[in-house]
């Protein structure tokens, strides 16, 4: 099957299905959004459709595709900022989060459709993506002093990715631990504390006290 890359019609038509299963999904939902009514709204035959996608699960494979690329390039501004690394780490954590708020809607669609393992391979191999700058960042940290790492940095980043996976969807969709402001806050402090950070810094980067939303 090819995907049209090398084609600019061919593309452009594999953009406007994604396009028109990205709205369908938000409104209909996974289980209520048809093949039918995605070739519909992007206004293309329906055997169109299965030039570039089996299914429609598969169009998820691309979604959960696009999402990765823009929390790593979200992770990518933050690493790449002239601070400290305590510093841009809690900036990564605020990008990350704001990433997750522009995708909420997308995420709850592939949270609510079957997963496939194409779909968790995408997942695993994003994270592992999102683990190298990070585990870099992390390295970087404790090179100048600001961090203690009991496991080799690849290791903590793929940690920090896992405890932020679900926890941010969460606190956004469900308030769960805390609304998404205060989750965020708090589970940046617990990972600097753990990062071995001191006290009176984490106050600087990250107050107690800021407000929740």
């Amino acid at each position: 099957m090819t995907d049209g890359q090398s084609d600019p019609r061919r593309r452009a038509r594999k953009t406007a299905l994604l396009d028109a299963a990205r709205r369908r999904f938000a409104q209909d939902g996974f289980a209520g959004t048809s093949v039918a009514s995605i070739v519909r709204e992007a206004g293309v035959a329906q055997g169109t459709f299965y030039l570039y996608f089996e299914n429609k699960a598969h169009l998820l494979v691309h979604l959960r595709a696009e999402i990765l690329r823009d929390f790593s390039a979200a992770l990518d501004r933050a690493i790449a900022r002239d601070a400290p690394a305590d510093a841009r780490l809690v900036q990564a954590l605020e990008n990350l989060y704001a990433a997750v708020r522009r995708h909420r809607k997308m995420l709850r669609v592939i949270r609510q459709a079957t997963s496939g393992d194409e779909i968790d391979r995408v997942w695993v191999e994003g994270r592992r993506v999102l683990a190298g700058p990070l585990g870099r960042l992390l390295a970087e940290g404790r090179a100048e002093g600001r961090f203690d790492l009991d496991a080799p940095p690849s290791f903590s980043a793929h940690l920090l990715l896992s405890l932020f996976d679900d926890l941010l969807f969460d606190a956004l969709e469900y308030r769960v631990p805390a609304g998404g402001r205060a989750t965020l806050r708090g589970a940046t402090r617990f990972v600097l504390r753990g990062l071995g950070v001191a006290r009176p810094r984490i106050d600087d980067l990250c107050p107690s006290t800021a407000r929740a939303a």
